[in-house]
Protein backbone atom coordinates (compact mmCIF):
# COMPACT_ATOMS: atom_id res chain seq x y z
CA UNK A 1 0.00 0.00 0.00
CA UNK A 2 1.28 3.64 -0.34
CA UNK A 3 1.58 5.71 2.12
CA UNK A 4 0.89 9.13 0.78
CA UNK A 5 -2.11 10.72 -0.58
CA UNK A 6 -2.86 9.47 -4.57
CA UNK A 7 -2.83 12.77 -6.87
CA UNK A 8 -3.33 10.88 -10.18
CA UNK A 9 -7.05 11.09 -11.53
CA UNK A 10 -9.48 9.36 -9.46
CA UNK A 11 -10.73 6.69 -12.13
CA UNK A 12 -7.28 4.86 -12.16
CA UNK A 13 -7.51 1.38 -10.82
CA UNK A 14 -5.94 0.92 -7.47
CA UNK A 15 -5.11 -2.27 -5.90
CA UNK A 16 -5.10 -3.36 -2.15
CA UNK A 17 -3.19 -5.49 0.09
CA UNK A 18 -5.03 -7.43 2.46
CA UNK A 19 -6.37 -5.12 5.18
CA UNK A 20 -6.02 -1.75 3.48
CA UNK A 21 -8.52 0.71 3.77
CA UNK A 22 -9.06 3.69 1.76
CA UNK A 23 -10.36 7.11 1.45
CA UNK A 24 -11.59 8.75 -1.45
CA UNK A 25 -13.55 11.88 -1.32
CA UNK A 26 -15.22 13.60 -4.61
CA UNK A 27 -16.70 16.84 -4.04
CA UNK A 28 -19.28 16.21 -1.14
CA UNK A 29 -19.19 12.51 -1.54
CA UNK A 30 -16.43 10.44 0.78
CA UNK A 31 -16.27 6.29 -0.42
CA UNK A 32 -14.50 4.14 2.60
CA UNK A 33 -12.51 0.66 1.04
CA UNK A 34 -11.04 -1.89 2.80
CA UNK A 35 -10.34 -5.34 1.41
CA UNK A 36 -10.14 -8.32 3.57
CA UNK A 37 -9.62 -11.93 2.74
CA UNK A 38 -12.40 -12.95 1.74
CA UNK A 39 -14.49 -9.79 1.63
CA UNK A 40 -14.47 -6.31 1.14
CA UNK A 41 -16.05 -3.70 2.68
CA UNK A 42 -17.79 -0.55 1.38
CA UNK A 43 -19.40 2.73 3.26
CA UNK A 44 -20.32 6.29 1.98
CA UNK A 45 -21.24 8.98 3.03
CA UNK A 46 -22.25 12.58 2.38
CA UNK A 47 -20.85 15.69 3.89
CA UNK A 48 -22.33 19.47 4.17
CA UNK A 49 -18.65 20.79 4.44
CA UNK A 50 -17.46 23.09 1.58
CA UNK A 51 -13.63 20.70 0.91
CA UNK A 52 -10.61 22.09 1.00
CA UNK A 53 -9.62 19.32 -1.87
CA UNK A 54 -12.37 18.34 -4.42
CA UNK A 55 -10.76 15.12 -4.83
CA UNK A 56 -8.44 12.90 -2.98
CA UNK A 57 -7.77 9.28 -1.77
CA UNK A 58 -5.34 8.15 0.46
CA UNK A 59 -5.19 5.12 3.11
CA UNK A 60 -6.42 4.97 6.31
CA UNK A 61 -6.67 2.75 9.73
CA UNK A 62 -10.11 1.78 9.17
CA UNK A 63 -13.79 2.55 7.66
CA UNK A 64 -15.54 5.12 10.31
CA UNK A 65 -16.86 3.23 13.25
CA UNK A 66 -20.56 5.22 12.55
CA UNK A 67 -21.32 3.89 8.72
CA UNK A 68 -22.65 0.71 7.96
CA UNK A 69 -20.78 -0.91 5.62
CA UNK A 70 -21.80 -3.01 2.42
CA UNK A 71 -20.06 -6.13 2.76
CA UNK A 72 -19.37 -8.17 -0.15
CA UNK A 73 -18.11 -12.21 0.11
CA UNK A 74 -15.69 -14.11 -1.80
CA UNK A 75 -13.55 -17.34 -1.43
CA UNK A 76 -10.49 -14.87 -1.99
CA UNK A 77 -11.16 -11.51 -2.42
CA UNK A 78 -10.33 -9.93 -5.82
CA UNK A 79 -7.15 -7.57 -5.42
CA UNK A 80 -8.07 -4.41 -7.70
CA UNK A 81 -10.88 -1.71 -7.40
CA UNK A 82 -11.40 0.86 -9.62
CA UNK A 83 -13.67 3.99 -9.10
CA UNK A 84 -15.46 4.69 -12.43
CA UNK A 85 -17.07 7.95 -13.72
CA UNK A 86 -20.37 7.87 -15.34
CA UNK A 87 -22.55 10.81 -16.46
CA UNK A 88 -26.70 10.67 -14.94
CA UNK A 89 -29.49 8.51 -16.68
CA UNK A 90 -31.80 11.50 -16.91
CA UNK A 91 -31.58 14.77 -18.26
CA UNK A 92 -30.41 17.16 -15.52
CA UNK A 93 -32.17 20.41 -15.28
CA UNK A 94 -29.50 23.18 -14.15
CA UNK A 95 -30.49 26.48 -12.54
CA UNK A 96 -28.46 29.28 -13.56
CA UNK A 97 -27.55 31.71 -10.58
CA UNK A 98 -28.49 34.61 -12.80
CA UNK A 99 -30.70 34.70 -15.95
CA UNK A 100 -29.10 34.71 -19.14
CA UNK A 101 -30.94 36.38 -22.22
CA UNK A 102 -30.50 35.45 -25.48
CA UNK A 103 -31.79 38.59 -27.81
CA UNK A 104 -33.36 37.31 -31.35
CA UNK A 105 -30.94 35.77 -33.58
CA UNK A 106 -27.96 35.75 -31.45
CA UNK A 107 -26.30 32.75 -30.03
CA UNK A 108 -23.88 32.19 -26.84
CA UNK A 109 -21.72 29.03 -25.51
CA UNK A 110 -21.71 28.22 -22.11
CA UNK A 111 -19.50 26.22 -20.35
CA UNK A 112 -22.08 23.98 -18.01
CA UNK A 113 -20.89 21.29 -15.30
CA UNK A 114 -23.12 18.55 -13.76
CA UNK A 115 -22.63 15.82 -11.12
CA UNK A 116 -21.17 12.38 -12.11
CA UNK A 117 -22.31 8.48 -10.74
CA UNK A 118 -19.28 6.78 -9.46
CA UNK A 119 -19.77 2.83 -10.33
CA UNK A 120 -17.51 0.87 -7.45
CA UNK A 121 -16.11 -2.18 -9.51
CA UNK A 122 -13.62 -4.87 -8.65
CA UNK A 123 -11.39 -5.65 -11.63
CA UNK A 124 -11.35 -7.33 -13.90
CA UNK A 125 -14.97 -6.71 -14.55
CA UNK A 126 -17.50 -7.19 -11.14
CA UNK A 127 -20.13 -4.27 -10.45
CA UNK A 128 -20.54 -3.89 -6.87
CA UNK A 129 -22.30 -0.24 -6.69
CA UNK A 130 -23.38 3.31 -7.83
CA UNK A 131 -23.12 6.27 -6.12
CA UNK A 132 -24.38 10.01 -7.29
CA UNK A 133 -21.18 12.07 -6.28
CA UNK A 134 -23.80 14.66 -5.00
CA UNK A 135 -27.43 14.38 -4.18
CA UNK A 136 -29.81 15.44 -6.81
CA UNK A 137 -33.60 16.04 -6.16
CA UNK A 138 -36.00 15.05 -8.60
CA UNK A 139 -37.62 17.73 -10.58
CA UNK A 140 -40.49 17.57 -13.25
CA UNK A 141 -39.01 19.82 -16.40
CA UNK A 142 -42.18 20.72 -18.55
CA UNK A 143 -45.00 23.34 -19.24
CA UNK A 144 -47.40 20.86 -16.94
CA UNK A 145 -48.14 18.13 -15.15
CA UNK A 146 -48.70 16.19 -18.09
CA UNK A 147 -45.74 17.43 -20.35
CA UNK A 148 -42.29 17.22 -19.98
CA UNK A 149 -39.80 14.47 -18.50
CA UNK A 150 -38.57 13.63 -14.77
CA UNK A 151 -35.44 14.84 -14.55
CA UNK A 152 -32.74 15.72 -11.76
CA UNK A 153 -31.93 19.27 -10.54
CA UNK A 154 -29.00 21.17 -10.21
CA UNK A 155 -27.43 24.76 -10.29
CA UNK A 156 -25.07 26.19 -12.74
CA UNK A 157 -22.85 29.27 -12.92
CA UNK A 158 -23.58 29.20 -16.75
CA UNK A 159 -19.43 30.02 -17.37
CA UNK A 160 -19.29 31.98 -21.04
CA UNK A 161 -15.98 31.82 -20.77
CA UNK A 162 -13.25 28.29 -20.94
CA UNK A 163 -10.61 30.34 -18.97
CA UNK A 164 -13.15 30.68 -16.13
CA UNK A 165 -13.70 26.88 -15.44
CA UNK A 166 -12.97 25.58 -11.85
CA UNK A 167 -10.92 22.38 -11.46
CA UNK A 168 -13.73 20.54 -10.23
CA UNK A 169 -12.86 16.42 -10.78
CA UNK A 170 -16.38 15.28 -9.71
CA UNK A 171 -18.39 17.20 -12.37
CA UNK A 172 -18.93 16.84 -16.44
CA UNK A 173 -18.12 20.01 -18.34
CA UNK A 174 -20.56 20.14 -21.32
CA UNK A 175 -20.16 22.93 -23.87
CA UNK A 176 -24.00 24.59 -24.85
CA UNK A 177 -24.41 26.64 -27.81
CA UNK A 178 -27.52 28.23 -27.82
CA UNK A 179 -28.90 29.72 -30.89
CA UNK A 180 -32.38 31.90 -30.32
CA UNK A 181 -33.76 31.59 -34.33
CA UNK A 182 -36.96 32.56 -32.83
CA UNK A 183 -38.51 36.65 -33.28
CA UNK A 184 -38.93 36.80 -29.25
CA UNK A 185 -36.08 37.49 -26.71
CA UNK A 186 -35.10 34.31 -25.11
CA UNK A 187 -34.65 34.33 -21.00
CA UNK A 188 -33.08 31.19 -19.97
CA UNK A 189 -33.02 30.49 -16.06
CA UNK A 190 -33.18 26.65 -16.55
CA UNK A 191 -32.04 24.83 -19.06
CA UNK A 192 -31.76 20.81 -19.36
CA UNK A 193 -29.20 19.15 -20.52
CA UNK A 194 -29.63 15.51 -21.86
CA UNK A 195 -26.17 13.90 -20.35
CA UNK A 196 -27.72 10.38 -21.52
CA UNK A 197 -27.28 11.21 -24.93
CA UNK A 198 -23.47 12.12 -24.27
CA UNK A 199 -19.96 10.46 -24.21
CA UNK A 200 -17.96 10.96 -21.02
CA UNK A 201 -14.21 12.08 -21.65
CA UNK A 202 -11.74 12.67 -18.74
CA UNK A 203 -8.65 15.25 -20.12
CA UNK A 204 -5.16 15.30 -19.00
CA UNK A 205 -5.99 18.18 -16.70
CA UNK A 206 -8.23 15.48 -14.15
CA UNK A 207 -11.13 17.31 -15.72
CA UNK A 208 -14.36 15.35 -17.16
CA UNK A 209 -15.82 16.28 -20.41
CA UNK A 210 -18.74 15.85 -22.70
CA UNK A 211 -19.37 15.67 -25.75
CA UNK A 212 -20.74 19.43 -26.67
CA UNK A 213 -24.39 19.99 -27.08
CA UNK A 214 -25.79 22.39 -29.85
CA UNK A 215 -29.46 23.85 -28.96
CA UNK A 216 -31.24 25.93 -31.78
CA UNK A 217 -34.73 27.32 -29.91
CA UNK A 218 -37.35 28.41 -33.11
CA UNK A 219 -40.40 29.36 -30.76
CA UNK A 220 -42.33 25.92 -31.24
CA UNK A 221 -44.08 24.96 -28.10
CA UNK A 222 -41.01 25.55 -26.26
CA UNK A 223 -38.99 22.91 -27.84
CA UNK A 224 -35.53 23.39 -29.27
CA UNK A 225 -33.83 20.95 -32.13
CA UNK A 226 -30.55 19.50 -30.48
CA UNK A 227 -27.36 17.84 -31.85
CA UNK A 228 -24.67 16.43 -29.86
CA UNK A 229 -21.36 17.27 -31.53
CA UNK A 230 -17.51 16.16 -31.38
CA UNK A 231 -14.78 17.67 -29.48
CA UNK A 232 -12.74 19.52 -31.27
CA UNK A 233 -9.11 18.45 -32.87
CA UNK A 234 -7.15 19.49 -29.68
CA UNK A 235 -9.32 18.23 -26.85
CA UNK A 236 -9.98 14.98 -28.97
CA UNK A 237 -6.59 14.55 -29.89
CA UNK A 238 -6.10 14.66 -25.64
CA UNK A 239 -9.25 13.05 -24.78
CA UNK A 240 -9.61 9.77 -23.01
CA UNK A 241 -13.08 7.98 -23.78
CA UNK A 242 -14.39 6.90 -20.46
CA UNK A 243 -18.06 6.03 -21.66
CA UNK A 244 -20.33 5.98 -24.75
CA UNK A 245 -23.87 7.31 -24.52
CA UNK A 246 -26.50 5.56 -22.62
CA UNK A 247 -29.23 6.80 -25.38
CA UNK A 248 -28.66 7.43 -29.07
CA UNK A 249 -30.34 10.34 -30.29
CA UNK A 250 -32.46 10.30 -33.10
CA UNK A 251 -31.28 12.34 -36.25
CA UNK A 252 -33.41 15.94 -35.65
CA UNK A 253 -34.11 15.13 -32.09
CA UNK A 254 -36.39 17.82 -30.21
CA UNK A 255 -35.61 18.49 -26.67
CA UNK A 256 -37.55 20.54 -24.05
CA UNK A 257 -34.07 22.40 -23.26
CA UNK A 258 -35.96 25.48 -22.05
CA UNK A 259 -38.90 26.47 -19.56
CA UNK A 260 -40.87 29.87 -18.71
CA UNK A 261 -38.15 31.93 -21.22
CA UNK A 262 -40.28 34.15 -23.44
CA UNK A 263 -40.35 38.41 -22.88
CA UNK A 264 -42.27 40.30 -25.20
Amino acid sequence: MQSDTIKQPWWHPLELDLNDCWHHRLGSLNIYLQRQAQQWLMAHEYTTELPKDSQFHSPVKMIPSHLSCQRFLFKQSPAACQLIPRLMDRPVVVKTLQPVILPPNEQGTFYISSPVSVQLKLLPDLLLHTIPVQRLSDTWFGPSTQVGELCYADKTHARHARTELPQRPHRAITPVTIYNSSSQLLTIDKISIPVPYLALYAMPDGNLWTDPVTLRHEGIQALAHFDTGKLNAIDAAQAELLSAPLVKPERHNLFRAFTDMFHD
